[in-house]
């Protein structure tokens, strides 16, 4: 006999975990509330999908699929644990962070009174490398693999494992940055690596610059926590005794969804 084929959103907070589960062919729905467990994430998780099955009176078997909404990004931006991040920009452009936009917030009347945020990467683990593009794509200099390599060595020698890549131009042409990361992991396999033709693929290099080394910093929790519960969500997911993958999406920022397979690779997007 088939089991009944249930599908599980939950909602993991500060404090609580909150989960839903829908019968798909009855349409039945419980709901139930679960302590959150911060030191292992995990163990409040599937805490709450063993209740709302038990409520529904079946067993791991009966899962289809797992939705998950969690601000484990957002909260490492907001705790500030931003630190061993590296930068790799275009020649003569190690300062974007620094110059940013010349537009202030509303409120301050004029940039006298405003004062700039620290920067997201100090200015000492900034490197850049020869090469360049138009702004339609076309190779204006080649990229100098060399100075890729040399960034990769300082990176490496500076213990800085999370980077971040955003070149002039890049979003018209992806070459150059692919082939750094491509340099960086070929010399820094340990490294973390972003790069804004993946991030976002928009003109303007502030703000392209600011959100790939967002989603680097963020790159190595979400991957972390989202492959632990995954692997244990395999083991709780027993089928005739063996364990199986249970299709597991974790909620995008703009309310839709990410396998978890793809989410390790664009965590800026929860």
């Amino acid at each position: 006999m088939e089991p009944r084929k249930i599908r599980v959103g939950i909602d993991t907070g500060g404090t609580f975990t909150d989960v839903v589960a829908v019968d798909e062919e009855s349409g039945a729905m419980v709901t139930t509330k679960t302590p959150s467990t911060p030191s292992d994430p995990a163990e409040g998780f599937l805490t709450g999908i063993d209740k709302v099955l038990r409520q529904l009176g079946v067993s791991g078997d009966s899962l289809s699929a797992v939705s998950h909404g969690t601000t484990v990004a957002t909260n490492k931006l907001l705790e500030g644990k931003v630190e061993n991040l590296g930068f790799i920009t275009t020649e003569g452009y190690e300062h974007v962070l620094e110059i940013a936009r010349q537009s202030v917030p509303d409120g301050y009347g004029n940039s006298y009174f405003w004062v700039k945020p620290d920067r997201i990467v100090p200015a000492h683990r900034v490197r850049t490398i020869r090469g360049r593009l138009s702004f339609d794509g076309n190779e204006i200099r080649p990229l100098n693999d060399d100075d890729v390599r040399a960034a990769a060595a300082f990176f490496k020698a500076e213990g800085v494992k999370t980077l971040g890549v955003c070149l002039v131009h890049s979003y018209a042409n992806p070459d150059h940055e692919q082939r750094v990361r491509d340099i960086l992991l070929e010399e820094y396999p340990e490294a973390t690596v972003s790069i804004s033709t993946e991030v976002l693929r928009e003109y303007r290099e502030f703000e392209r610059a600011i959100t790939t080394l967002v989603d680097a910093a963020v790159k190595p929790n979400i991957r972390s926590y989202v492959n632990n519960i995954a692997n244990r969500l395999r083991e709780f997911a027993t089928e005739s005794g063996d364990a199986r993958d249970v299709p597991f999406y974790v909620m995008k920022s703009n309310g839709g969804v990410l396998s978890a397979k793809e989410v390790v690779h664009q965590p800026i997007t929860t």
